[in-house]
């Protein structure tokens, strides 16, 4: 049957039969297709021409509903996710492999690689590696892939033909150099440590927000602060610990300070001088000096590396994603008395097929861009991921592998979600999980999430004392603020904007 349904290929221009799944309950066949929006558009005039093509070839002992699968295939996303599967998958190729030695010719529905490789290169994978990049192309783009290797040194003509196509302008920036550090052996002290990599603190001259540093303990003391308190319309002043603490590294002593929470505020008689220790926190001025406070440490190894890293710029324009206006009465009346502040905020929740960002994948994002103290656009999407999502995470979430099948991957949606980010001040619940998915697949597809980060955790803890707990269940409620089903992306993004905007 498939191979009589191919005529169907040879209808219009951009549509694929991708395959069909027969329902035997119901006596249904679902003919599955791929198009590509650019040359083709499922309208009822369409679908009725593809339906009486089908009845002509198969017959009509069975009904059939047809299901289209958008398949945009764009030059430039092809060429990034191309570049980026070769160096994250292919090691034994990709020695002085480059952005530029990619070339990508679309013919409807099939893309056509060159790739041009160094000899060396060349000679192992030609004739046993083409087809196996082919499949794992296809599994992101639903398209059908050839890949042609090149010498670099049998190539003629213009060495920059990739950069000087339209489609594939702002691709890589020049490569920078920094310096970071590689954290391993971590132990948690105070607070919880989910980072890898440290900053250069030494580079640091203004206030920055959420950043990692690590040093070796010089000095520590102990001190205590007081505090009102009130429960049950009582007001008691407590008494709280908090530590100030020195570390240095690369020759530059830096002064920190570190707030517990009261139930861990003798975990800090932990730290001693001499410790290796990394910490999560924020550079604020002080009395005209620049600080450092943290809200969490723990004990680690680190070692310094020096890299030199290229990253994309940001996209001119969205290509699979598209932001929509905010619209919600509710905001109108959102604070007790009028309250705007400056600047553009970018309130993101995502959900995932687990908990760790180096092995599980995002299945949904959802955003809300915060512009002068007022919603103003939302971003969200499912992410298909390249695994089945396991059936504690549906329960949790409510997304199954059928709400995600249709949806872009994450090498489609990154691009747009950078744009969508490009400029802002990136805001979270507990920012250090999501960002850390984030920062993941960023690495992975050459982009660069360098934006300030802010934290509803934090703020929480800071402007809502006394709280039973702080998830965004329990800091919602307090600030009376609606939050319907939770575990959804866009909805506690919305939620969560909310909070920043009644806690800012």
């Amino acid at each position: 049957m498939v191979d009589r349904l191919e005529i169907l290929n040879r209808l219009f221009d951009g549509l694929k039969f991708k395959d069909a799944e027969y329902k035997e309950r119901t006596n249904v066949c679902v003919m599955n297709f791929l198009y590509n929006p650019e040359t083709f558009n499922p309208t009822e005039e369409n679908q009725k021409i593809i339906m009486e093509k089908i009845v002509e070839l198969i017959g009509d002992f069975v009904k059939y509903e047809l299901n289209f699968i958008r398949c945009p295939l764009d030059k430039r996303a092809i060429a990034n996710h191309t570049y980026s599967t070769i160096i994250n998958n292919f090691p034994a190729i990709s020695k002085n492999f480059t952005f530029d030695d990619v070339k990508v010719d679309i013919d409807n529905m099939k893309v056509n690689l060159t790739l041009r490789l160094s000899p060396m290169s060349y000679d192992y994978a030609v004739n046993n590696r083409e087809q196996m990049l082919a499949d794992k192309l296809k599994e992101s783009f639903l398209a059908d892939f050839t890949v042609k290797f090149e010498r670099k040194e049998d190539v003629v003509g213009d060495e920059n033909a990739i950069e000087k196509n339209a489609e594939l302008m702002s691709s890589i920036k020049e490569a920078e150099e920094k310096t970071v550090y590689e954290l391993s052996e971590i132990t948690d002290i105070i607070g919880k440590n989910e980072y890898t990599l440290a900053t250069d603190y030494t580079k640091i001259n203004s206030p920055i927000e959420n950043v990692v540093v690590c040093g070796e303990v010089t000095n520590i003391q102990k001190r205590t602060y007081k505090r009102n308190f009130t429960k049950n319309g009582e007001t008691k002043e407590i008494e709280h610990i908090f530590y100030n603490f020195s570390i240095r590294n690369d020759g530059k002593v830096l002064y920190c300070s570190i707030f517990p929470r009261q139930a861990d505020e003798m975990k800090g008689d932990l730290i001693t001088v001499g410790m290796k220790v990394s910490c999560f926190g924020s550079f604020r001025e002080f009395n005209g000096k620049l600080n450092f406070t943290a809200t969490s440490i723990a004990r680690c190894e680190y070692k310094r590396e020096d890299i030199k890293s290229g990253f994309k710029h940001v996209n001119e324009d969205y290509h699979t994603v598209f932001p929509q206006k905010y619209i919600d009465m509710e905001q109108t009346g959102l604070f007790d008395e009028e309250k705007h502040f400056d600047g553009t905020f970018v309130i993101f929740d995502i959900e995932t097929t687990g908990l760790e960002a180096i092995k599980d994948e995002i299945i949904e994002i959802g955003a809300c861009k915060v512009v002068d103290g007022r919603i103003d656009e939302i971003f969200s999407t499912f992410v298909k991921p390249s695994k089945h999502i396991p059936k504690e995470i549906t329960t949790l979430t409510g997304i199954t592998d059928d709400m995600v099948k249709d949806a872009p991957t994450i090498n489609y949606v990154l691009p747009d979600f950078y744009k969508f980010c490009y400029g802002a001040t990136m805001v979270a619940h507990n920012i250090s999980f999501d960002i850390s998915f984030i920062y993941n697949a960023a690495k992975k597809l050459s982009y660069n999430f360098d934006n300030p980060l802010m934290d509803t955790l934090e703020m929480a803890h800071q402007k809502l004392p006394g709280l039973k707990n702080y998830k965004l269940g329990t800091i919602v409620e307090r600030l009376n603020i609606t939050l319907d089903n939770a575990h959804r992306a866009i909805n506690d993004a919305t939620a969560t904007a909310k909070v920043f905007i009644k806690l800012k």
